[in-house]
This record gives C-alpha cells, structure tokens and sequence, in this order.
C-alpha cells in the first residue's frame, strides 16, 4: 500500500512491525516501544516474517453496532469501540485497525485501547503468556511479586526501585517457555495511589495524572529492561501487621496461582500454571507486607540472594 509508513521492535524478543498511512501512528508506536527499538531479536524468529499491526486513520469508524472486544475463537479478536474498529488473528500473526483522528490525539486511550492491547493480544499468543505480577530486577536474576489488586505490587516495587534494584514491570510479566524459559516485562512507570506520597518524600510535589481507565495516580518513570531474563524466583503477596517472609512448595504456588486468576489472565489457564511453577522452581515464598512498604525490602534482597545461590544465603 502506498503511503505507508512503518517502524519495527523487537519485543519480548519477537519483531513487531506497525505500519500505517499516518505518520502520528507510528510516532505513539515509538514512544511506547522504542526502547526495544535495535534489540536482538529471538533467534528462532530469525527470517521469519515479523509480527504486523497496520493501523489506518477512518472518521467515522466504531459508529453503531455492538461495542465491545470479543473473542470469536481461540486467537482470534474483534473490536469495536467509539472511533475504533479491529481484528487480530494470533494463527495468521497479524492486526488491523481503523481508528479517528480523536482516537489518535488521545494519547492515553490510543496507546492502551490500540497499541497495547493489539500488539499483547499477538505477542502472548505467541509463548509469551501473561501473569498478574509485579517483578524486580537485580543483575541478571528477577523477583516477581504475585498477588491480586490492591495489595500493594506497585508501591513495594517503587520501594524496591529506591533501594537500587530496577523494574521489570509493575502489574503484568511475560513467561516465555522455549526453547528456554524467560520473564519478560512492559515496563517504563510505576503508578502509585497519590496516598503512597506519605510513605516517599519525593513524591509529595509530585501532580497526579488521569490514566485512561478513569484512575488518578502518580506516575514515575522507570528505565524499561527489554531483556529476558532466565534466572527467577517468585513470592505471593499477603497483607499484615509485620512484613515476614515464609517458603513455599512449587507445586502449592502453581496452584494458588491458578486458582486466582483474573479476567483476562484466564485465558491461559490451561498452560500458565506449568511456567508458575518453573519460575516456582528457582525459589518460591509468601512475603506478608507491613503498612510500610519500606519493611519489605530487605526481605526482596535476601530472597534475592537465595535466587542466586548465594553462599550460605540458604
């Protein structure tokens, strides 16, 4: 097609191409995905033909009819929303969507509403399922923090960043099975409650801002890891009066795991219990959380530690 511009990154490893007759489509696309911009792609993606998303500029897409996502089949998605109109076929590694020019100009709602969700629906589609946790970066060895909304992922991990350790995600890992297991991250901020500022000084002038979903937060820009990471272990998120941490059996993590998924995480429950419990394998804990987020770190590096083998961290 004439016209048309294009940008592709390599994420979670794979190539993702975005093509589109707008040069503001391409221009969100890098800003969400530009730090994966020159990274080394997987090499069993190697000559393949990259993942695609062509997205074209319509006025009057997403009018009447019924609105909503729906999955007609396995791996196959349609879309229609005010302004927004699209379908995404993991089988055939490909999206397309007709959106407004309002659409576009929001920047929030484009990158969520569009970018993100046609280009996660492809890529979890694709051995890279998706886990409602959090996860922390030291070195070359992850931490991921599993547990539902609301107990405290995004500020234990803001804690976590203030201690010298780095975001691999704030709310959403990727676990890669072949040909060998990694964890994968989206990340780039951290959104707390504005009510975390008590607990952070240097957040106290800090404005919060609307998210698309209707949300006040305060957004803190974390530098993305845009690499796989091999080596992992992972501890479940519980609320308390002291911050204590407990070891758990793989096998017990794959199943609490299981049993709690979230709309949307569901999809995968016939597969993401067996990659649980392979990041299980490398070291699994219950960490219980204090009112102060700040108790729990020292507990993160010493889990950390066992991780990685540390002499006599076990």
């Amino acid at each position: 097609m004439s016209g048309m511009e294009s940008a592709t990154f390599a994420v979670f490893g794979i190539p993702l191409r975005f093509e589109s007759d707008a040069r503001e489509v391409i221009d969100a696309a890098d800003a969400l995905f530009g730090p994966w911009r020159g990274v080394a792609m997987e090499e069993a993606w190697a000559g393949r033909a990259p993942v695609r998303i062509r997205i074209t500029l319509a006025l009057d897409e997403g009018g009447p009819g019924r609105q909503g996502m729906r999955i007609r089949e396995p791996g196959r998605l349609a879309v229609r929303a005010p302004g927004i109109r699209a379908r995404a076929d993991v089988r055939r590694r490909a999206a397309v969507a007709r959106v407004s020019p309002e659409v576009v100009a929001d920047r929030e709602r484009f990158r969520g509403g569009v970018l993100e969700m046609l280009a996660l629906w492809l890529l979890t589609g694709l051995d890279r399922e998706p886990l409602h946790a959090a996860a922390v970066v030291r070195g070359g060895t992850a931490l991921l923090l599993a547990g539902p909304s609301g107990v405290g992922k995004s500020t234990l991990t803001y804690a976590a960043l203030r201690s010298g350790l780095r975001v691999l995600s704030e709310d959403t890992v990727f676990l890669q099975e072949s040909p060998v297991p990694r964890v994968w991250g989206l990340g780039g901020f951290v959104h707390l409650h504005p009510g975390a500022a008590r607990f952070f000084p240097e957040l106290r002038t800090l404005p919060p801002r609307r998210r698309a979903n209707g949300d006040l937060k305060l957004a803190i820009h974390t530098p993305p890891v845009t690499a796989g990471i091999e080596r992992a272990g992972i501890c479940l998120l519980a609320r308390g009066d002291a911050a204590g941490v407990a070891r758990l059996a793989p096998d017990a993590v794959e199943r609490e795991v299981a049993a709690g998924l979230d709309a949307g995480f569901d999809r995968f429950a016939a597969t993401i219990g067996r990659r649980v419990r392979r990041v299980a394998e490398g070291g699994a804990w219950r960490l219980t959380l204090s009112p102060s987020p700040a108790d729990a770190v020292p507990l993160l590096h010493r889990m950390l530690d066992e991780v990685e083998g540390e002499p006599g961290s076990r």
